[in-house]
């Protein structure tokens, strides 16, 4: 366990042992919390920060649920441009 100062502008400085437990870096995100009288924190993700920010709005997510129905939410960015070429290909042809 370790024990910390709250510094003069409010500051903690997260003991090393405990960062490199929890994979912290410098510009991480971390959520604070209250806790049953316990202050948490919680390592964030940016995405997670962002989803809190911004909610995925109704249209994407009709598209990700219909992609995930298709399967189509798994492709490689590699199968993905192969499905544009061919498109494309197809474009060429009909003109």
């Amino acid at each position: 366990m370790s024990i910390v100062t709250v510094k003069d502008k409010f500051q903690v400085v997260i003991p090393q042992g405990v960062r490199k437990q929890l994979g912290i870096n410098r510009g991480d995100l971390l959520e604070a919390k209250v806790e049953r009288g316990k202050l948490t924190y919680t390592p964030k993700l940016l995405i997670d920060r962002l989803r809190e920010l911004a909610p995925t709005p109704p249209a994407l997510k009709a598209i990700q649920e219909d992609a995930k129905r298709k399967g189509t939410d798994k492709l490689t960015m590699r199968e993905i441009n192969a499905e544009i070429a061919a498109v494309r290909r197809q474009a060429r042809k009909k003109k």
